[in-house]
């Protein structure tokens, strides 16, 4: 129900409306009614009614004078001018103070408590709507972090133009001086990242590293923000981004001070690892998408720099590339390496390539680049070798490779890629070499008789070099070529003589002896026997 206010300087016209008008059936409660607009006011100003009906021409204080004054200092309140024929101009002055409608005596019972209906569903819309407004203000000082935290994230990826960035900034209570004097501000963009969450073990970990998310930048959020000209949002991909504004000349180090002071905090109240990467300054808040990009590439540069460290772009060298003479270099000796099983050449030379890496200056995406051709290099050397592909590198080695996340992160896990394919080579040329010998044995079984036998028949029956062949024949049967061939004839040979009757010469000739003497010298040499003796004696099975 609303409140309504009478004034009129006649009684009897008051006493009259009061009397014919049922106020509480047209939603209103008579609050009071006065004969002169001065009582009035007083009366306004303790009560502040929802609605004044006035006279105009009253003592002390006149109607358009009353109007005044309450549309200067109650601008809720509406104002109905009640008004005679012949003072009508006086109504259309009050028309221009605001006054919500007027009526004109003499006044209808009827169309008055039509006309109050009719203001009191005014009244309503506007209740609803200030009820509204309200709600809407409420709803936007809730949300209001989280607009500021998206127009920022706007800002800095995709860019605004200077118009809405100026309307935007003081609807979200954002000091970032936009409207500065070119050259009296500078901005500096610093994004941040976590590198490890210190302790691995908790319970649940999702939930543990989420509390340790917020953790970190509320730290981020006090000493970034506690600095004059400061402001840290979050991104949708969970990125803390800093935006520092200062005067050009100290906005850099006071960008270098607060990334250190995160820095140290983070790890000393949170035991977390983090990153900071911080874009050179720039004048104006439109060219912010640069900056933003610069930070996000600095800290790539963990990559060679590693983590746990505060990288600026403006300390980072761009231009230069790897030396390709020196990649060729480095890959040759390690294929080398890998290929003659010398483990001890992989580790140095994998560390000094990668620090001439860290040194070059390059960009993290040569870096890539020169591993990635790496990595195919060291699977043709398997297939080169007689491996399969998949032997060599998993089907994922090239996510292995992105996954990592420093170069001496890489460097490890190169390491023992390239230290198991050494052992994969030395495991698949034992497997062919025991096959080639186990050819080669079958080969003197065979032709054991053939008196011309020799080392180079049997390397060349199974394509292997002499100096190989002899070097993995030893360890492989306890005996050199010479020595193997010759118990097995004298075997055979004994065999012959307990078996047969053939005669020395015969026998010596079946076993790859032209030489029936050179036989018997040969025989008693092993035995301790002529051969002869051997066949009397009928000693079977007697080994050399």
């Amino acid at each position: 129900m609303y409140t309504i206010m009478l004034i009129d300087d006649e009684d009897e016209v008051r006493e009259g409306i009061k009397r014919k008008t049922n106020w509480a059936a047209c939603g209103f409660q008579m609050v009071g009614d006065y004969d002169n607009g001065r009582d009035a006011l007083d009366a306004i100003e303790r009560m502040q009614p929802d609605v004044v009906i006035t006279d105009i021409c009253m003592p002390f204080m006149d109607g358009l004078q009353l109007t005044e004054r309450v549309a200067a200092q109650y601008r809720t309140t509406k104002v109905v001018i009640v008004t005679g024929y012949e003072d009508f101009d006086y109504a259309k002055q009050a028309i221009r103070l605001k006054v919500k409608d007027y009526l004109l005596k003499p006044i209808n019972s009827a169309e008055f408590t039509e006309f109050l209906q009719k203001l009191r569903q005014e009244l309503d819309e506007e209740r609803a709507q200030r009820e509204n407004i309200t709600f809407l203000r409420h709803q936007f000082q809730e949300n209001l972090p989280h607009l500021r935290e998206r127009f920022l994230e706007r800002m800095v990826t995709t860019g605004l133009r200077r118009e809405e960035i100026a309307s935007k900034l003081p609807m979200l209570g954002l000091k970032l001086g936009v409207e500065s004097e070119e050259g009296t501000q500078a901005h500096v963009l610093l994004a941040l990242e976590i590198d490890a969450f210190g302790r691995e073990s908790y319970q649940d970990q999702a939930a543990e590293e989420e509390l340790l998310r917020f953790a970190a930048y509320n730290i981020w959020h006090e000493i970034v923000e506690g600095e004059q000209g400061g402001v840290v949002f979050r991104t949708r991909d969970d990125k803390l981004v800093g935006l520092v504004t200062s005067e050009p000349a100290r906005v850099e180090v006071v960008s270098q001070m607060l990334a250190e002071q995160v820095l140290s905090c983070i790890e000393k109240y949170l035991g977390m690892r983090v990153s900071i990467g911080i874009s050179r300054s720039y004048a104006s808040l439109q060219d912010l998408p640069k900056a933003y990009q610069e930070a996000l590439t600095s800290l790539d540069y963990r990559f060679l720099l590693g983590q746990h460290r505060i990288i600026a772009i403006g300390d980072m060298e761009f231009g230069r590339s790897l030396d390709h003479t020196a990649y060729v270099r480095v890959e040759k000796r390690l294929i080398a390496a890998i290929k003659t099983g010398e483990k001890d050449v992989i580790p140095p030379t994998l560390r000094d390539w990668m620090e001439g890496m860290k040194t070059a200056g390059c960009s993290v995406e040569a870096c890539y680049g020169k591993l990635h051709k790496l990595l195919v290099a060291l699977m043709q050397a398997g297939v080169e070798t007689g491996l399969a592909e998949d032997a060599v590198l998993s089907d994922h080695a090239f996510t292995e490779l992105y996954s990592r996340k420093t170069l001496d992160a890489v460097r490890e896990w190169l390491e023992a890629v390239c230290l198991a394919f050494v052992e994969r080579i030395a495991e698949n040329r034992m497997h062919a070499s025991n096959a080639q010998l186990q050819a080669a044995i079958a080969y003197i079984h065979e032709h054991y008789a053939d008196e011309e036998l020799s080392l180079q028949q049997v390397c060349n029956h199974i394509y292997m070099s002499m100096s190989y062949f002899s070097a993995l024949f030893k360890p492989h049967t306890g005996e050199t070529f010479i020595e193997y061939v010759t118990r097995y004839r004298l075997e055979r040979a004994k065999e012959l003589l307990l078996t047969t009757t053939l005669k020395t010469y015969e026998l010596a000739a079946q076993v790859g002896y032209g030489d029936p003497q050179y036989f018997s010298v040969i025989f008693k040499r092993h035995t301790g026997m002529t051969p002869k003796e051997f066949r009397a004696g009928g000693k079977i099975g007697q080994r050399l």
